[in-house]
């Protein structure tokens, strides 16, 4: 799960209303978040944000997410000739979605890089990583690993379901000693974890070069420096390092397709956490890691997704 969040637009021509960019809205049913957000990740290449549906409790509790509801998936498409063909193949590959409502509305000049603030509070993991935005005063609580970011940047804040299942289950995983893969590294964020957990070396790839980039500061950010190794790329098959642990964040069908090469890069003996997963597609991807040795541990889910902890005989 890679979604890269857009920052706020510039240098753009306006229309003639002074609109510079049009946010196009997709109001999805849980269960067709993955499929809606890859479509429209085709269209918009800057990224997406999505919003699941929450109680703010306050500037320094958090919030709580409310189950079941449909979840707001949003792009940012420039305000020009370009825009329009773009919002129009939109429009066409969303035709086979009929229970999503698709909006647009148009951007105007405004200080929403502040605006969107609000919306994000200090994210307890149920463990002892805990993810505060860097705005944000918050007393760490005493066997707390805090971890700042800013939520404007990356997927993997900590605000998804997907992200919290991972750094629950590194929690008890990532230790001193061990070597660790991060696939799919995003914000950086499980990366900087395992490595305040205790883990002395992690390689973590992820395929879009920016979000290698974000990732390299936040963890400067955040005081891991050569204890990280980011690449931008993809995990291929001839990949030289062999690890204890690895976690893999992306998607059922990525994580589905890389089982053979998790079959190679994980140790015997070494244990995988896959997420980015969809409770309801869990039993196929344990199949496609069992063909390659790996007993399942454990399936925890969050409202409709799960993280799977496998094992390799």
């Amino acid at each position: 799960m890679d979604y890269g969040l857009t920052p706020r637009p510039t240098a753009q021509p306006q229309t003639a209303d002074g609109a510079l960019w049009y946010e196009i809205t997709a109001l999805t049913p849980p269960a067709l978040v993955e499929e809606v957000s890859a479509l429209m990740l085709s269209v918009a290449p800057g990224g997406i944000t999505v919003e699941h549906p929450i109680d703010i409790l306050g500037p320094e509790m958090g919030f709580s997410v409310r189950g079941g509801e449909p979840v707001l998936v949003r792009a940012y498409l420039p305000a020009s000739e370009l825009g329009a063909i773009l919002v129009n193949d939109l429009r066409t590959g969303m035709e086979a979605y009929p229970a999503v409502q698709l909006t647009a509305k148009p951007i105007y000049e405004q200080d929403w890089a502040v605006s969107w603030r609000e919306f994000f509070g200090v994210v307890e993991t149920g463990g002892r990583v805990v993810i505060i935005p860097t705005w944000v005063e918050h007393e760490v609580r005493p066997g707390q690993i805090a971890i700042r970011l800013d939520p404007g940047q990356a997927f993997g804040t900590g605000h998804h379901e997907t992200t919290r299942l991972c750094l629950a289950a590194l929690d008890g995983l990532a230790r001193a000693g061990i070597t660790m893969l991060d696939v799919g590294t995003g914000s950086g964020v499980l990366s900087i974890a395992a490595a305040k957990l205790g883990a002395p070396r992690i390689v973590a790839i992820d395929i879009d070069p920016i979000a290698a980039e974000i990732a390299r500061r936040n963890c400067d950010a955040n005081g891991i420096g050569a204890e990280v190794e980011i690449s931008a790329g993809t995990l291929q098959a001839d990949h030289a390092g062999r690890y204890d642990l690895a976690v893999s964040n992306i998607s059922t069908p990525a994580n589905t397709a890389l089982a053979e090469v998790f079959g190679v890069v994980v140790k015997p003996g070494g244990d995988i956490v896959l997420s980015g997963i969809l409770a309801v597609d869990a039993p196929g991807v344990v199949a496609a890691m069992a063909a390659q040795g790996f007993e399942q541990l454990a399936v925890t889910e969050e409202r409709d997704w799960c993280c799977i902890h496998l094992r390799k005989a």
